[in-house]
């Protein structure tokens, strides 16, 4: 059985202030949730899996957890994954959240932050294993050797199991 996905961007939401966050960015991600719900449903379409990465938005993780149709909130790697998990109450899976930068390290430095990200992500904030979606906090910037992006998932792989044991 093939898993249908779909992944709404708001690479901008950290230009905007609370105020113009909440007023003009969330009432058209809530409406993108639930518009695509709506149309699958009338078209009598299997259900699918919404993520919503709003770049930044970590002051509202709490509102687009509780007054969203998202199945998972993307967050970056300026917010720890224990906050964003208390900030989300299980509500919500969490992805996320590798600095793109950490490719301009070493391998040994890949390793160890990716080591120290599963860990952090692994356990929910009462130490049970708990699932996650690892994933950059904003993509692969120019210049990064496709064989260290390579490294990065060979790491979480290593690290994310060992956390589930």
């Amino acid at each position: 059985m093939q898993t249908q996905l779909l992944q709404v961007f708001d690479s901008w939401a950290n230009e905007l202030s609370e105020h113009d966050f909440m007023e003009f960015s969330f009432p058209t991600l809530k409406r993108i949730a639930t518009g695509v719900r709506a149309k699958l449903a009338a078209q009598q379409l299997p259900a699918v899996s919404i993520i919503l990465f709003a770049k930044g938005a970590n002051l509202h993780l709490d509102t687009l957890a509780r007054e969203t149709e998202y199945d998972i909130l993307g967050i970056d790697w300026v917010i720890s994954p224990a906050r964003a998990r208390a900030l989300v109450e299980g509500k919500k899976g969490l992805q996320g959240n590798f600095d793109p930068n950490i490719f301009y390290g070493s391998r040994e430095t890949i390793e160890k932050e990716v080591k120290r990200t599963c860990e952090l992500f692994t356990k929910d904030n009462d130490g049970r294993p708990k699932a996650w979606i690892a994933n950059l906090g904003h993509g692969v910037t120019p210049g990064v050797k496709p064989e260290d992006v390579v490294w990065l998932l060979e790491c979480v792989h290593k690290y994310s199991a060992a956390g589930r044991q």
